[in-house]
């Protein structure tokens, strides 16, 4: 039996290679998502609207249409600005965070945590691989 005194090496596990393509896609599912659920709520304020059965109904789903559409665009120009490198696309997306919180509150509906639970993973990630992802 052969004893060495050298510490067995321990593989390095390299980090895996992230592309910009990948969070800039992630990003515009999460405004797809929002722009579809805008137009489900303009379309249920316009239908409710017309029946006239519900006027305070049909005025809380414009508002919900109107808030999903803003929140849509601040995501999508956070796609947009993270497809041109830039680090503006963290403060957008993390500002539609904050939106979101805030509408749901003054609404008072229940926070959409799987909605901020991937928020907050993705800015952690844009945030944390800015160097690679060549982020200015």
């Amino acid at each position: 039996m052969h004893y060495s005194t050298t510490q067995p090496k321990i593989p390095v596990i390299a980090q895996p290679v992230l592309k910009k393509s990948a969070f800039v896609f992630a990003l515009a599912v999460f405004g797809v998502f929002s722009a579809l659920a805008g137009i489900i709520s303009l379309v249920t304020a316009i239908i409710l609207s017309s029946n006239a059965s519900m006027p305070s109904l049909a005025e809380t789903m414009m508002i919900d249409a109107v808030y999903e559409f803003s929140l849509a665009a601040l995501i999508f120009a956070s796609s947009r600005a993270f497809s041109k490198g830039k680090l503006l696309s963290a403060w957008l997306y993390g500002s539609s965070l904050v939106l979101d919180c805030l509408y749901n509150l003054m609404m008072g509906n229940s926070l959409n945590y799987l909605f901020l639970g991937f928020g907050l993973l993705l800015i952690w990630q844009i945030l944390r691989y800015r160097n690679q992802l060549e982020l200015e």
